[in-house]
């Protein structure tokens, strides 16, 4: 095929790494904008479940990505995968490094990492932008994402087209690492409505209203928020596969209470928030969907919001 070129940068094939819930999404989605992937997962068989197989390269780890494209994607679980990913075994930036090599972490960090692996590329010479995403596993597939874009606003140009085959809304935050800083607060927020949703609509079902009726009432109030329009039909129906698992938003939440405590920075309901989801956790729910953080206030009430 022939490349897709903006400003000087041309696009053949583009390296992905990390093929996960939101990762597998964002591959079909390249896929179907015409791009040939270069793939790799520490878990093959996601890369053979891909469709267009003939337009699908299968890397054996990061560095083998290098010997075909000079344009990589990062979608990775935590801070610690994503250096391992550039200097780990067979690392990214552990062999030859091409001409003009362009780096995008779209996995969700800490900023401070971000920053200092911001530092270490411009360094080498390597182009590089955070754009953590938000939108969930239907946006990945649906090819809708939130793009929250840190770096610089001439290689985000370079990167439009690559945002645009996976993304709707493609935001430059700032510098390098502020694309982290927005998504870290969005998590917050989202995670902190998800308990003011639990605890409310336990104790209106506790107190004898259907939670369909609270539901709907409140989807047209002052308590409308994302929780209650995305999350609370799943719930209402005792479903909690994920999605977006308790055990990653808890990783999140806790990115906010780190973030918080470097700057000296007080947050009281952060903090709880935080150590309601480690419950989750220990409770065994952290591979289910982050609205079975409701389950831990239906324990107490003795109640289940359910139709």
């Amino acid at each position: 095929m022939q490349g897709r070129k903006t400003g000087m940068r041309t696009y053949e094939k583009v390296g992905l790494i990390g093929l996960g819930v939101m990762g597998y999404g964002m591959a079909l989605n390249l896929l179907k904008a015409g791009y040939t992937l270069v793939a790799c997962d520490v878990n093959q068989e996601r890369i053979k479940m891909l469709p267009q197989q003939e337009k699908v390269i299968a890397a054996e780890n990061p560095a083998q990505v290098l010997e075909y494209t000079n344009t990589v994607i990062t979608m990775l679980p935590n801070s610690p995968h994503v250096l391992e990913v550039l200097e780990g075994e067979n690392g990214l930036l552990t062999g030859e490094i091409p001409e003009d090599l362009f780096l995008i972490d779209m996995s969700s960090i800490s900023p401070d990492v971000t920053r200092e692996i911001g530092r270490k590329l411009e360094e080498k010479g390597i182009k590089f932008l955070d754009g953590p995403v938000s939108g969930g596993q239907s946006g990945a597939m649906n090819g809708t994402l939130t793009i929250m874009v840190g770096g610089k606003e001439e290689d985000l140009q370079d990167a439009m087209p690559l945002f645009e085959a996976v993304g709707k809304n493609i935001i430059h935050c700032g510098q390098c690492g502020a694309g982290q800083v927005v998504k870290v607060v969005n998590q917050l927020m989202s995670a902190i409505n998800l308990i003011s949703l639990s605890e409310a609509f336990t104790l209106g079902t506790k107190a004898g209203v259907s939670p369909e009726i609270m539901m709907n009432v409140i989807k047209g109030g002052s308590g409308r928020c994302w929780a209650v329009e995305d999350r609370m039909p799943h719930i209402l129906e005792g479903d909690f596969e994920p999605g977006f698992t308790i055990d990653l938003h808890t990783k999140d939440v806790k990115l906010a209470v780190d973030m918080a405590k470097n700057m000296n920075l007080p947050l009281y309901a952060t903090n709880l928030t935080a150590e309601l989801f480690k419950t989750a956790q220990v409770k065994g729910y952290g591979r289910k969907d982050n609205c079975a953080i409701i389950k831990l206030y239906e324990e107490l009430g003795g109640v289940e919001v359910r139709k």
